[in-house]
């Protein structure tokens, strides 16, 4: 109980930052004392606060796509750890020894398992109180895999039994030490968290910071298409799909304009692609993708054709740089949640791969004619699997260059594909860096402080 307490207390700062309902309950417990959370809208309180579980998940592995370019002069103004991640080195000396890209993501679900606990406790199973357990499983279930996607391998159901995983932490008990994992327990709690979540969040919400049962559906697409699992990300795309098929379409200024700040409305409110709104933790790396030091790619934004609207509505140039300038968020932060508009892709290339070579194209081509000026969008036509899988794949890449570690994710898993593994290189002063497929150092170094505290095993580079 006296460790309930602290935690709550280490958390409270993060509660005032929240919505007005939190306010509220903060109010009424002011003249009762400090204490646990015991009711409904307590645990509530907790799931609402969108300064922990709507941005506490990692974005670390835009540093090392072929995404973004870094001058040799702005290079020497990031610190250590953030040069080493961009150049793909050994040695990654986390700030302090430690890593919000660690830390972060488990707050969230030590949150959401002081939610669960507490309702299961309760016993009641109205809506409301199933609405509150499937908000707290689907933040689990995003942490673990946002998580996963940085420090694990790349999951191949073949070798996921061996392979390590994380520490797996289901009670709010924090004196519990959990070791790692395999990395097939890790995908066993997402996958039955998102089942479970899909059952019990309901349609509709009045706060656009929570998970609904469409954000569910979506998040299981996303995970099953990492796993390489095409039937299941197909099904679950088109469940997704069904409930929510809307696209933006970027010729209409009420959604898209280059008179928004960040050319999408603000703070996702409005926005009907967003099926989970979530935004990155920023830092000065972050930061620097708007303009201060980072850069997009040459070779990325040369995949756009004039005509296409994301050119317009996705970079900026000023003073010879490639800025990224538009984001979901309609914010500074980038956009770390999932969208229609990733669903329909997602279907794309699972439809692709199980040769649904019809179905695949009609994903794409109705995606295209909203992304494009009007009248103007190739009409896709492609009846080769693999030339059509690298036209989705292409896609994908130019929808989403800013959205969470998609690009990075998808280098991991495609580098398990011999058509599609790639080799990046970068060079800096005069040397060239390189990362191969399938190397080690696409899993980085847990923070050597929970090493220390927790004495897991730490991954090998």
């Amino acid at each position: 109980m006296k460790m309930r307490i602290l935690l709550y207390i280490l958390y409270l700062p993060f509660f005032l930052a929240g919505s007005a309902c939190k306010k509220d309950w903060l109010e009424q417990k002011s003249d009762k004392g400090l204490s646990v959370p015991q009711t409904p809208a307590d645990f509530q309180a907790i799931l609402d606060n969108p300064n922990t579980m709507n941005r506490s998940y990692s974005y670390v592995g835009n540093s090392g796509t072929d995404n973004i370019y870094i001058s040799d002069d702005v290079a020497g103004t990031l610190q250590e750890f953030e040069l080493n991640l961009y150049l793909w080195k050994k040695d990654i000396p986390w700030n302090n020894e430690s890593s919000s890209q660690w830390a972060f993501p488990y707050t969230v679900i030590e949150c959401a398992n002081i939610a669960l606990d507490g309702i299961n406790k309760l016993g009641q199973k109205d809506n409301a109180v199933n609405n509150i357990k499937g908000q707290a499983l689907f933040y689990r279930a995003y942490a673990y895999y946002s998580t996963a996607q940085v420090f694990c391998l790349q999951y191949e159901s073949q070798t996921a039994g061996t392979a390590l995983g994380l520490p797996i932490r289901t009670q709010p008990d924090v004196n519990m030490l959990a070791q790692r994992s395999n990395l097939q327990e890790v995908y066993n709690l997402i996958i039955s968290d998102l089942k479970q979540a899909s059952s019990l969040l309901p349609g509709t919400t009045p706060y656009y910071t929570r998970p609904l049962k469409v954000s569910a559906l979506a998040m299981l697409s996303r995970v099953y298409l990492n796993m390489q699992d095409y039937q299941n990300a197909k099904l679950y795309a088109d469940s997704a799909l069904t409930l929510k098929p809307t696209l933006i379409d970027f010729n209409d200024p009420s959604q898209v304009s280059n008179s928004m700040a960040f050319r999408f409305k603000a703070n996702g409110i409005g926005n009907p692609e967003i099926l989970f709104y979530a935004f990155k933790y920023t830092n000065n790396f972050d930061q620097a993708f708007l303009g201060q030091g980072i850069q997009a790619s040459p070779e990325l934004y040369s995949l756009y054709e004039d005509n296409d609207l994301r050119k317009t509505y996705f970079f900026g140039k000023s003073n010879n740089r490639l800025n990224f300038v538009g984001s979901y968020t309609g914010a500074r932060p980038d956009f770390s949640g999932i969208g229609t508009n990733e669903v329909y892709l997602i279907r794309a290339e699972a439809s692709a791969r199980l040769n649904l070579l019809a179905q695949a194209r009609t994903d794409l081509n109705k995606l295209l004619s909203l992304r494009y000026k009007t009248g103007t969008a190739p009409i896709i036509t492609e009846d080769n699997q693999l030339a059509l899988l690298s036209i989705i794949l292409k896609e994908r890449r130019k929808e989403l260059p800013r959205t969470g570690n998609t690009r990075w994710e998808d280098l991991r898993r495609l580098n398990l594909d011999p058509n599609f593994a790639q080799t990046i290189n970068r060079i800096y002063k005069g040397e060239q860096y390189s990362i191969e497929p399938n190397s080690p150092r696409y899993v980085l170094p847990i923070p050597n402080n929970e090493i220390r505290m927790s004495g897991i095993t730490q991954n090998q580079r």
